[in-house]
């Protein structure tokens, strides 16, 4: 980049001490008129300033990391293009080595260090939590949090170790707190190019989840929270031995299978262990929910069991256990949602309506009122193509177009008005287009 010259208050230019120095006025709430005047600058020379920042913010925490770090001259180029170090990136980075001041590469190598040495503590962390040791988990979690305050790794370990715990109640303040603060990052990043909290010159270590990652904790932690005063335990002993025989599941030396297979493996083999819960009815209910809050090969077999029990409270749990999220689990509450058919829509409705900060956790209920086409069921979706998140009427439009109805064909068209031709929205017309004329196209 060419040094601009910044005014001084004689008249006469003088070299800026950065050439970002105009991009960090603009941040720090300078006009963009009295920059532009300051630095001799265009407003479209200050717009591309702006934008080469923002991704030179972007590349440098990756850039920064690669200088100082340690690669063989044949092994794999750390950028990810798949050729060797020497043919790619070695010279620019020594070449980097070479211009940097002592102390400022001497920084850069104390930071990736810092670094490292906290990924291999969280490392340590997450193992505890596998191994269901809470205490040694949130222990360290803590500790590491006193440097590290804004490691959303580190606050997962213990919303994770609350929850196992039982301590739900810090489990969901945790959680809230930081969706609201990946939400406040994520706006600011977008708007500035850089981390608030990670600062201007990047002298703290940060790691953000997307604020979608923590909604759904949060709402793990939120349900917890409530089921623990809605169906309490009262410490019977043979059905806590029974679910304690459940999480045998875990155990992946006995069960090395993997993915649906390997559930379909635990299943067979614990088979007496889920027919003498499913004889227990909704009374094993409140020892069975305790599981699902952290995602386990145990929790798999909850929603059979609450889809087989008998409880009352069986759909809506099904409905809101749903959007945990977690990979199959989700699938299968869903699954027992469409075998429920049309007594499962006004639960379904029911769930939609409340909690509405946690709508775009819904998409796959709403799929699965596109599997039940009813009056009910259409004018559910029919309303929600008016939500005012795109996320979430791309799904509802998804849902409608699989009920093949021709009405639904004017509400999609006023969604792909309102927001542009999203593609489940233009997919769905085009199905239906289609089903209309008898077949495709």
């Amino acid at each position: 980049m060419t040094e601009t010259l910044n005014p001084s208050p004689s008249g006469s230019m003088e070299p800026t001490p950065s050439p970002w120095q105009p991009v960090y006025d603009i941040f720090q709430g300078v006009s963009r008129k009295t920059v532009c005047a300051r630095y001799g600058l265009r407003e479209q020379d200050l717009d591309k300033l702006i934008a080469d920042y923002k991704i030179s913010r972007r590349q440098m925490a990756l850039a920064d990391e690669f200088i100082v770090r340690k690669v063989g001259r044949n092994d794999p180029c750390p950028c990810g293009s798949g050729k060797k170090y020497k043919k790619c990136c070695m010279a620019l980075h020594e070449e980097a080595r070479k211009a940097l001041p002592r102390d400022e590469l001497q920084k850069l190598e104390e930071r990736l260090q810092k670094r490292e040495k906290l990924q291999e503590d969280i490392h340590k962390g997450f193992q505890a939590l596998m191994e269901e040791s809470y205490n040694k988990a949130r222990k360290l979690a803590e500790q590491l949090l006193e440097k590290f305050p804004e490691d959303d790794r580190l606050h997962d370990i213990v919303v994770v170790a609350c929850l196992g715990q039982g301590d739900y109640d810090a489990a969901f303040y945790r959680a809230r707190t930081r969706y609201q603060v990946a939400v406040e990052e994520k706006d600011f990043f977008q708007e500035n190019g850089y981390h608030k909290r990670e600062g201007l010159e990047r002298t703290q270590l940060v790691h953000f989840y997307s604020p979608s990652t923590w909604l759904e904790k949060f709402w793990i932690a939120q349900r917890a929270r409530a089921y623990a005063q809605e169906f309490p335990t009262d410490d019977n002993q043979r059905l806590m031995q029974r679910v304690a025989r459940l999480k045998a599941a875990n155990d992946l030396k006995r069960f090395p299978q993997k993915d649906m297979a390997g559930f379909e493996v635990r299943r067979n083999a614990l088979a007496s262990v889920v027919e003498d819960l499913q004889k227990d009815g909704p009374a094993a209910v409140p020892y069975l929910l305790p599981l699902c809050y952290n995602f386990s090969w145990a929790s798999m077999f909850v929603p059979e069991l609450l889809h087989t029990g008998g409880h009352s409270e069986s759909a809506r749990l099904l409905a809101e256990l749903s959007m945990f999220r977690f990979p199959y689990f989700s699938q299968m509450c869903l699954k027992y949602l469409e075998e429920m058919g049309e007594a499962a829509v006004p639960v379904i409705e029911k769930t939609l309506l409340e909690n509405t900060a946690f709508d775009e956790l819904k998409t796959g209920l709403l799929m699965v009122l596109g599997a039940v086409p009813t009056e009910q069921s259409f004018r559910i979706l029919v309303h929600m193509t008016n939500h005012e998140n795109p996320y979430v009427v791309n799904w509802t439009a998804q849902a409608l177009g699989r009920q093949k109805n021709p009405k639904a064909l004017p509400y999609l068209e006023r969604a792909k008005a309102r927001l542009g031709a999203l593609s489940k929205i233009q997919g769905a017309i085009q199905d239906l287009v289609q089903n209309m004329k008898g077949g495709p196209a």
